[in-house]
């Protein structure tokens, strides 16, 4: 035992001398040495177009569990990028590409289902949005349970969108749509409001929308009888594309029907290019002839947190004054504020707000001894134009971009034909609008404080196109090995 302890200390004794008198060490271990950052590519960039319009009832108009797609709807896209362009129908029964890297290319073609756009295999480096994939969807249609111009841009799915506008009135039909264009089933929960605030009833979560397929769903079996609708989706599983389809019937005649675009975030200032009035001594005698008080034009605010309101409706022509009117909305509710006594013209709508709001414009179309007599279309808020867009538009009617200027000085916007390259130079003055006439799809230069819609008119009745420029962003991300 005693040998064991000498043993033990004199090797102690050993060590420590040598920690003592060894040379200093010096061991640095660098992290960033064995690091690397690595930029992820954005997912591809997809637009979803909502095809053709749906019709409740059936052939007898009175079969209430019956929803179905009805005619066909025309699409027109641009594109102009690297990879391919696939053109795919929701439930992938039709699957075109096109090769993209050459000159900007064109299409068109009939829809029987939602369809989705996609830049599939573009370069790492590829830039994305409107410029890259512009896509709209148009329907005219002509039954006599439904009849009006129905026209939308494709939209950019996501998982929490909020849309404004429809109603569930007597005579009046609002459908939630709701399309999954990926691969992974999704559920969704709706949070409805109307004019007394949040609509709490059984059924609005986990709302199945299976893998490449459409979901539609009547609001009136959660707010029967509602003036004003504001409705928020909010998707798990998988980002999901959705309008509200809404539609108008008096008595035996149909009154309109078009397709509602999801608002932009939320904003305490809101621009609604696209009050294009038309037929106003039709509007006027519908208005004094209807039970309800929808058939005119009307601003709705949906106010999550209540607000106060201030509103200014200015036209594109200097000698015709517009609106000006304030009002307070509840937490949690929708108010519509109607708006009157304006002449046929093109105007602009400005909202102001002390909270975050949402907000859309119903405009009303007169067609004096036309089939329908008045016809609608809903405009949601335009994005600012922070870069420059394009829009997909075809060849029928009278299609009419309206931009609007919020700041407090000119701007000027460069307009120009996508297929024949001829543009021209709009000057918009402050606090004003002003209009151009689109002859096809066409680009829009960027400028602060500058809005834009196009409205399109075919045939005596009216629709709208949002001009937005859906992107999807990479990232860098930085590894680091232990």
């Amino acid at each position: 035992m005693i040998f064991r302890i000498v043993s033990f200390v004199s090797v102690a004794a050993v060590l420590a001398a040598g920690l003592v008198f060894a040379p200093k060490v010096d061991l640095t271990v660098s992290f960033d040495s064995a690091s690397g950052s690595y930029s992820v590519k954005p997912a591809d960039m997809q637009l979803v177009c909502p095809g053709p319009l749906f019709r409740s009832g059936g052939d007898s108009g009175t079969n209430l569990s019956v929803i179905e797609r009805w005619g066909s709807a025309d699409l027109f896209y641009t594109a102009n990028g690297t990879g391919e362009l696939e053109q795919r129908s929701i439930s992938e029964t039709s699957v075109s590409t096109i090769e993209l890297g050459g000159s900007r290319v064109f299409g068109s073609s009939s829809l029987g289902e939602a369809a989705s756009l996609t830049n599939l295999n573009a370069d790492q480096e590829a830039s994305q949005g409107a410029l890259v994939i512009a896509g709209s969807s148009t329907q005219l249609s002509a039954i006599s349970s439904m009849r009006g111009l129905a026209a939308a841009s494709c939209q950019q799915p996501s998982n929490d969108f909020t849309i404004v506008g429809g109603s569930t009135l007597a005579g009046r039909e609002s459908l939630m749509v709701l399309t999954n264009p990926s691969p992974i089933d999704a559920t969704a929960d709706l949070r409805v409001f109307t004019d007394l605030g949040e609509v709490t009833v059984s059924g609005l979560s986990g709302i199945s929308v299976p893998a490449e397929s459409t979901t539609t769903i009547s609001l009136a079996s959660f707010a029967p009888t509602v003036p004003s609708l504001a409705v928020q989706v909010l998707s798990q599983g998988a980002k999901l594309a959705g309008w509200i389809q809404a539609r108008a019937v008096s008595g035996t005649q149909a009154r309109g029907v078009d397709w509602i675009s999801p608002n932009p975030k939320a904003s305490e200032q809101m621009v609604l290019p696209g009050l294009v009035i038309r037929g106003t001594k039709v509007i006027n005698d519908a208005l004094a002839a209807e039970e309800n008080s929808d058939a005119g034009h009307a601003l709705r605010i949906f106010a999550p947190e209540g607000a106060n309101v201030t509103v200014q409706v200015v036209s594109s022509k200097a000698d015709t004054f517009g609106a000006v009117f304030t009002g307070i909305i509840e937490p949690g509710t929708v108010s519509d504020f109607p708006i009157a006594e304006l002449k046929d013209g093109d105007y602009s709508v400005f909202v102001s707000s002390d909270k975050p709001i949402y907000s859309a414009l119903r405009v009303a179309r007169g067609n004096p001894g036309g089939t329908p007599r008045l016809d609608f279309a809903w405009v949601s808020p335009a994005e600012e134009l922070v870069s420059d867009r394009a829009v997909a538009i075809g060849p029928d009617g009278d299609s009419i971009l309206v931009l609007a200027n919020s700041g407090t000085s000119a701007a000027t916007v460069l307009v120009q034909n996508l297929r024949s390259g001829a543009g021209v130079s709009v000057s918009i003055p402050a606090l004003g609008t002003a209009t151009v006439d689109l002859s096809g799809p066409a680009s829009i230069s960027k400028s602060a404080g500058v809005f834009a819609t196009v409205a399109v008119l075919i045939e005596g009745q009216i629709s709208d196109l949002d001009v937005r420029d859906p992107k999807n962003l990479g990232s860098e991300v930085k590894v680091r090995f232990r």
